[in-house]
């Protein structure tokens, strides 16, 4: 009776050990034939851009014929560089908005009060009431 079960036992083990190792080999080629999906995809998309590239390059010389002569210079020796700038170019950052900053009036008031300037002072030089004067150097613990 223990040899019956120790046979069954090995044909099951047997049984189970073929159809793990057929999973793991469904497993290898899946991995296998996504990463070889992927890299597809990567090249294509990889070669779209390209030839946006030079859709737009084409586009670029025919607006400016006398740089395509450039262009075919530095594409045919890529150590040359081109440090010429043209008027186009300076007129990218033309619309370039600048920033300003400006003092609150809180921060020009404590500032003239460090530079001992009185409360009627600073309120007739920064336009406001001396009471409001007062009050932010109140508070903010200047007196």
């Amino acid at each position: 009776m223990v040899s019956f079960v120790l046979i069954i036992s090995f044909l099951i083990h047997i049984v189970t050990f073929a159809a793990i190792y057929q999973l793991l080999r469904q497993i290898q080629t899946i991995k296998q034939s996504d990463t070889s999906d992927i890299q597809e995809v990567l090249a294509t998309y990889l070669q779209e851009i390209r030839e946006e590239n030079n859709r737009l390059q084409q586009a670029v010389l025919k607006d400016r014929p006398n740089e395509q002569e450039q262009l075919a210079q530095t594409t045919a020796n890529p150590d040359l560089t081109i440090e010429k700038t043209t008027p186009e170019e300076s007129d990218i950052y033309e619309n370039v908005k600048k920033d300003y900053m400006e003092t609150s009036t809180h921060s020009r008031i404590l500032q003239l009060h460090d530079k001992g300037h009185s409360e009627s002072e600073i309120a007739q030089k920064l336009n406001c009431g001396k009471t409001e004067a007062a009050l932010i150097i109140k508070l903010y613990g200047k007196k």
